[in-house]
């Protein structure tokens, strides 16, 4: 049965419930903290923007919904080889492909070791054979190394919106580099449209393709996925039929991204055609 997602007043209720309690911590110390209600688990990095959120009683779930938009990658890769992440936080994304996806090698770049260090708090698996949390700098690394993946998912921002490393030319062309033929990018935006825009500009200049950025319910996130190949051109059809096989396994309400993704693909290639 798919487990209800939350909605995003009911989430700003959580929110603001968490923030009471985590009011005895802000301007104690510049680093990360947890706080900790009956249900919920948060990780803060400053007295404004929560940075993730986990159910203690589901610690595998993915709570708050750009998390499940984020893997929409499925419908194009079901079943990937290779994911490289940048940005730990609480581990949502990570916990959630090493449990659903064992047959996929997994890294995680992150370049805080004090958010590396709670990692434990929010039941993110140990280093082994198939998954891998690093403390590094994840342009950098993407910079340097011969890696490649099937799909890169990009969430590192803070309360300014998105980290100012993960949104240049150059990092945008080292992602690109880091795909394997085939591969699909994801990207979480969260700061002003109009950046985001600028950004998306960016990467289809990069990548010689139409991007489709897709915004959240809670208007508080735009997630952006693109190719290096022909994979987001798939059929309306097509799409929904993965979505409906991939809802045995996933509880991720993949129908619902999907719906939103088709939507903006139509508003953007209607734009591309317009006069």
């Amino acid at each position: 049965m798919l487990s209800p997602i939350i909605s995003s007043s009911s989430l700003q209720l959580v929110k603001e419930g968490l923030s009471k309690l985590k009011q005895r911590f802000d301007g104690a110390r510049d680093e990360p903290y947890v706080v900790e209600s009956r249900q919920f688990k948060a990780l803060y990095f400053d007295s404004e923007s929560t940075q993730s959120l986990m159910d203690v009683q589901a610690p595998l779930r993915l709570v708050v919904s750009y998390t499940e938009t984020m893997m929409g990658f499925l419908m194009f890769h079901s079943n990937p080889k290779s994911i490289a992440m940048i940005g730990l936080g609480g581990g949502s994304l990570a916990k959630y492909c090493h449990h659903h996806l064992p047959n996929t090698s997994i890294l995680v770049l992150e370049n805080n070791p004090k958010v590396i260090a709670l990692k434990d708090q929010f039941h993110v698996p140990d280093n082994g054979p198939r998954f891998r949390v690093l403390e590094a700098d994840g342009a950098e690394y993407f910079r340097n190394t011969e890696e490649q993946f099937d799909v890169l998912l990009i969430d590192g921002y803070n309360k300014f919106g998105q980290a100012a490393q993960l949104c240049s030319e150059d990092f945008y062309a080292s992602c690109l580099a880091c795909l394997n033929p085939g591969g699909v990018m994801v990207i979480n935006f969260s700061g002003k449209a109009g950046l985001n825009q600028a950004y998306q500009e960016r990467i289809d200049r990069i990548f010689g393709r139409s991007s489709v950025l897709v915004m959240e319910y809670d208007r508080m996130n735009q997630i952006l996925f693109v190719s290096n190949s022909d994979l987001l051109s798939v059929s309306s059809a097509d799409l929904y039929k993965r979505a409906a096989i991939l809802d045995e396994s996933h509880e991720i309400h993949l129908p619902r991204t999907v719906q939103n993704f088709l939507t903006q693909r139509k508003v953007d290639h209607f734009q591309e055609r317009s006069p």
